[in-house]
């Protein structure tokens, strides 16, 4: 197995390339995010919901559009793409039911204070977090009893990782986790009631943990 790489910092400097960013997601969104907006209609979210690395907050726009019963808090570190993503909420009119902060994941003092929710879920960027651990750890404090977990992104896959290639993508798998991986971390947080799933074309994990009342 190809040993994983370093934390990817993705970096999006400015304004204009936060914009550029946005416009170019926003042409592939829908096939990003089909997955997860299939996930997220099987295991039947609704409530309050927090997205962590929002980006410029197309998967928020989607859900919100999709399931009425919803209301988002979304948050991201970098403060561009919360101006990007405002700019997007207001186009859609959708300001009533999306949040949107300046925030870290790995920031546990700010989760806290946002309170509790039905669903946290975060999107392509495990690979980035600087503290994986620390990072779930306060995400799953932010699930409410009985809630949900939700954290998809790229597995890292050995012989793919090895070839020779350059690139966002591949560069992404390489600093992302195996399944072996990520339930080392939930059996050190202490997360047990989850699942991980690779759906074809196997380059993508979606994991999913719920927290019951025992």
């Amino acid at each position: 197995m190809v040993s994983k790489a370093e934390q990817m910092e993705e970096e999006i400097l400015g304004i204009d390339s936060a914009r550029k960013y946005a416009e170019g997601h926003k042409k592939y969104a829908k096939l990003m995010f089909r997955g997860v907006l299939n996930d997220i209609k099987a295991n039947n979210i609704s409530g309050s919901c927090l997205e962590a690395g929002a980006g410029p907050g197309l998967l928020a726009i989607m859900i919100t559009q999709q399931n009425p019963e919803i209301n988002i808090t979304a948050i991201d570190i970098s403060p561009d793409m919360a101006t990007i993503a405002s700019e997007y909420i207001s186009q859609n009119k959708l300001e009533n039911r999306i949040r949107y902060l300046v925030g870290d994941v790995g920031d546990e003092g700010m989760l806290q204070e946002l309170g509790k929710f039905n669903f946290v879920y975060s999107t392509y960027s495990l690979h980035h977090w600087e503290t994986p651990e620390n990072s779930i750890r306060n995400l799953w404090n932010a699930v409410e009893d009985n809630g949900v977990l939700y954290i998809y992104d790229f597995k890292r896959i050995g012989w793919l990782c090895s070839l020779p290639l350059k690139g966002g993508e591949i560069d992404s798998m390489r600093a992302a986790y195996t399944p072996a991986e990520i339930k080392d971390i939930f059996h050190r947080i202490g997360i047990t009631n989850y699942r991980i799933k690779t759906p074809f074309p196997f380059l993508f994990q979606s994991i999913i943990a719920w927290k019951k009342l025992v």
